[in-house]
């Protein structure tokens, strides 16, 4: 299962991880101090570091990504396409709760507490998704395209492979699919992109796809949302991304930005 439903949100269990993760280190340190009367100035740190984090984690993604964003500049402060590199979220942060505990000897020791036991929390689930998404190859259910012929999506096996789970009544899945069908066409050479519609008749298809004037190879039909059950994809939109050896590399549930999408393809390419 790469994401879960919780009532009617549905999260990426990698993002779920991470704010468990804060919430854990947060109640440790909320534990360590509560006869501390310093503890609301200790907390508040807490949270000024997961802030901090958090911006510095999109700042290096930006960065990472300029080319995709300078054409778009309005794109930087869209935070639902999930450009974030954690590394430098988690560098900040650190550094921030050093910076504020730098004269407490006492202090750090109740942050690098914290730290320890949210990081052993997460391991656990980290590593058991990481070890599930190892394991997850092209899927092996069949598929149908606009002609009614029958697709066996394991074919593509030996390039890279984009497959894009979406459906015309999704407001996000729409947004995103002009992004689709660019980098489709940018990387016809290399890349093979797959639109896979769930749920939906032939004729909604193409109704959607001539109303939008899209020019898409590669639409097929998963009525029974065979293919994205497989895949352990709980929501839409979410789009998969394979290596040539038909492997799950990465996962990304939400709506696309060009950026984000670029991001994902130079893992496969």
């Amino acid at each position: 299962m790469l994401s879960i439903s919780l009532g009617p949100l549905v999260i990426p269990l990698s993002l779920l991880i991470i704010f468990v993760g804060l919430f854990a280190f947060w109640s440790f340190t909320y534990l360590q101090t509560r006869k501390n009367p310093q503890q609301k100035a200790i907390l508040d740190a807490v949270s000024r570091a997961i802030i901090v984090g958090f911006f510095a984690a999109r700042v290096a993604f930006v960065i990472t990504m300029w080319q995709s964003y300078k054409a778009n500049l309005w794109q930087i402060i869209n935070i639902s396409d999930g450009g974030f590199v954690a590394f430098y979220g988690w560098l900040s942060g650190g550094v921030v709760l050093l910076f504020y505990a730098r004269k407490n000897k006492q202090l750090i020791k109740v942050y690098f507490i914290s730290a320890m036991l949210a990081a052993l929390g997460m391991a656990i689930p980290t590593f058991s998704l990481a070890i599930y998404q190892t394991g997850i190859e092209l899927p092996s259910a069949k598929v149908h395209n606009m002609q009614g012929q029958e697709i066996d999506l394991t074919d593509y096996k030996g390039q890279p492979v984009v497959i894009n789970f979406w459906a015309s009544w999704c407001p996000p899945c729409r947004r995103e699919m002009p992004v689709l069908a660019s980098a489709q066409q940018k990387y016809a050479d290399d890349v093979v992109f797959i639109f896979l519609n769930q749920g939906e008749s032939k004729a909604t298809v193409r109704q959607f796809i001539n109303s939008e004037q899209l020019a898409l190879q590669n639409m097929f039909l998963d009525p029974a949302s065979r293919v994205s059950r497989e895949s352990g994809s709980a929501g839409l939109p979410t789009t998969l991304f394979y290596d040539a050896q038909g492997g799950l590399v990465e996962s990304h549930m939400g709506e696309l930005s060009q950026a984000s999408l670029n991001y994902n393809i130079q893992k496969i390419r």
